[in-house]
């Protein structure tokens, strides 16, 4: 069901997040940004809702957020159908209010407190006491950050494990607010949250500023709600919950809840064998207290990490292997590891023949290699590659009802078979079955054997066709980017063009943008139909993340190809790289050219 704006959302957002508002024509606006919290000078009343189409924004430069109200329900954690789940009080209780000078503090709550090594002059700056007829009965009243009087907690501090009624309970239907906020200094940006009262007086005992504690336990967090504007006044928060089997309890909660504040947590180790702060402070001192706040350990975000701890790399020195073809390797200085490449091009216009040329080199080049065809039945694959490592020396030519046919004696064939036997591996199209992941089979297949290039052809062949296929088009680049970098090696994956370019490198391979969003470096390769140059195509490097030397067309920097029709091999010259001669073979062996004026397969 869609969501349907409704204004008492509005006020219910505002209650849910404990903000203070007020009306202005049709805008609701709060006293503080619930994104920025005002910024450093907790500047009021720069964030406004509209009353009648819930668009929000705040007019703070440094902030400026703005949109729908389902994107703000969405940032403050609000669930839009709160109201319907879990509906919300009108207002809260309302208690007689009191000063804290007013309070009469009993001499039972003095003795208590200084049995848990609190001193009487804190005990009075809170205004703690005991019920007038009940002296085991201690009462912790909760002031806001306006000295209003707004929640009491009470602590009965005979009892046991088993005896009937609660160790701790409190007003009924009263706002939950963090104990001490009162005293609080302001001009402090660090704000520690402790799990007792007792806790976080014992910091204050110990001469440490803003030591506040939940109402309610560590199980409950509707404080964060009502306290929302109060937190926004902080930088830097502290937590020193209570240490449970070296589990800070609080910690994960707030660290999820509060994602605009730094969060320290006190080590476990700090806690010196202790439970919590109060027993620290009976056990070791106050010097143990303040330790552990100076102690407390910054909060990483995952997947963070400092630049000055990232091994500085040389990249000349990093593991590379060349394409086969000098103006490519001069631009890209070769294929290196960890890099995503993507070859695209027009269907039937040879990307599949220069990518099975590259994987030639790569054999040569003493590189595992893998291979995935979707489109070509191994034995195909396999003859065009084995012609392209034969090279045109080793390629016998006859003609059939018609047409040419070019083919490898046997005896240069077992010497390519056994050239290539364990470095050069092909996924068996003819094995697989319904429903078997071919992603996982590749990656598998790369750590098995240690293979250090993969040609993916093409990514159309593993995409599932549906409403959603640029969607699954995108987490196959995804998940190939990350293998290649988990598994140190290259991934080459096939893609085709649009046939009609847009002159947007997104836009011209068809598919979803993350396609080029996450590769490295972009080959692009087309013939030339127009004989505007004198050559047979062009290759184009658009994207070139590691060092940024491009090849591109319109600058009439694309670097020119020539074909051989009967070894299938790609040159940038007419003579240079067809002619080149393999691992396989006698480097001393004659090599015989083979001419033919007919079309190029490609």
């Amino acid at each position: 069901m869609c969501y349907q704006f409704k204004p008492q959302d509005v006020y219910d957002l505002a209650r849910f997040i404990g903000a203070d508002l007020k009306s202005k024509g049709s805008e609701l606006q709060f006293r503080y940004c619930p994104i920025c919290g005002g910024g450093q000078h907790h500047d009021k009343y720069t964030f406004s809702i509209n009353e009648e189409t819930g668009e929000f924004n705040c007019l703070r430069s440094t902030c400026g957020v703005k949109g729908g109200f389902t994107t703000l329900a969405k940032k403050v954690g609000f669930p839009l159908d709160f109201g319907t789940k879990e509906p919300l009080k009108k207002n809260y209780a309302k208690l007689p209010q009191r000063k804290v000078k007013d309070i009469i503090v009993r001499d039972k709550a003095i003795e208590y407190m200084a049995s848990r090594g609190i001193p009487e002059e804190i005990v009075r700056k809170f205004g703690i006491t005991t019920q007038k007829d009940r002296s085991d009965i201690i009462v912790f009243p909760f002031y806001d950050w306006n000295n209003n009087l707004t929640m009491v907690k009470y602590r009965n501090t005979k009892f046991k494990k088993g005896d009937y009624g609660s160790k701790e309970w409190v007003s009924k239907d009263t706002k939950p607010i963090l104990f001490g906020m009162q005293n609080v200094n302001y001009e402090n940006d660090t704000l520690i949250i402790t799990e007792g009262q007792i806790d976080s007086l014992s910091l204050t005992a110990a001469g440490i500023e803003n030591a506040v504690s939940v109402p309610m336990g560590k199980n409950n967090f509707h404080w964060i709600n009502t306290c929302w504007d109060f937190l926004y006044r902080f930088k830097k928060i502290v937590v020193f919950g209570d240490n449970e089997n070296g589990e800070i309890t609080l910690s994960k909660e707030i660290t999820i809840k509060l994602k605009r504040h730094q969060i320290y947590i006190v080590k476990s180790e700090n806690y010196l064998g202790c439970k919590d702060a109060n027993d620290i402070l009976k056990k070791h001192g106050k010097r143990a207290l303040i330790q552990a706040v100076d102690n407390a350990e910054k909060l990483k975000v995952n997947h963070i990490v400092s630049l000055a701890d990232v091994q500085a790399v040389d990249i000349s020195k990093m593991p590379h292997f060349s394409t086969g073809l000098a103006e490519i390797d001069q631009l890209t200085r070769g294929l290196f590891t960890s890099q995503l490449i993507i070859l695209s091009g027009k269907r039937g216009e040879g990307k599949s023949t220069l990518a099975s040329q590259m994987v030639v080199d790569a054999v040569d080049q003493g590189n595992p290699v893998l291979v995935y065809s979707g489109e070509l039945p191994n034995y195909q694959f396999k003859n065009w590659l084995d012609l392209q490592a034969a090279g045109v020396g080793n390629i016998t030519k006859s003609c059939q009802n018609g047409g040419d046919y070019y083919s490898i004696p046997s005896d240069v064939q077992y010497k390519i078979n056994e050239w290539y036997r364990d470095l050069l591996y092909i996924v068996d199209n003819n094995m697989l079955s319904d429903g078997e992941d071919m992603l996982e089979i590749i990656e598998t297949a790369i750590y098995r054997y240690n293979i250090r290039f993969c040609l993916v052809d093409n990514l159309m062949c593993l995409a599932e066709y549906g409403q959603d296929i640029y969607q699954e088009q995108g987490k196959i680049v995804k998940r190939l980017k990350e293998i290649s970098v988990a598994a140190n090696c290259v991934i080459m994956l096939v893609t085709h063009e649009r046939k009609q370019k847009t002159g947007d490198l997104s836009d011209n391979i068809s598919g979803s943008a993350d396609i080029t969003n996450r590769a490295d470096v972009v080959i692009k390769y087309s013939r030339n139909y127009d004989n505007s140059e004198p050559c047979d195509g062009f290759i184009e490097i658009p994207k070139n993340r590691l060092f940024g030397d491009l090849a591109l067309k319109s600058a009439q920097g694309a670097i020119k190809t020539y074909f051989d029709k009967a070894s299938r091999r790609i040159s940038t010259d007419r003579t240079k790289s067809i002619n080149k001669v393999y691992g396989w073979e006698n480097p001393s062996k004659q090599v015989v050219h083979i001419t033919d004026d007919g079309d190029l397969p490609f």
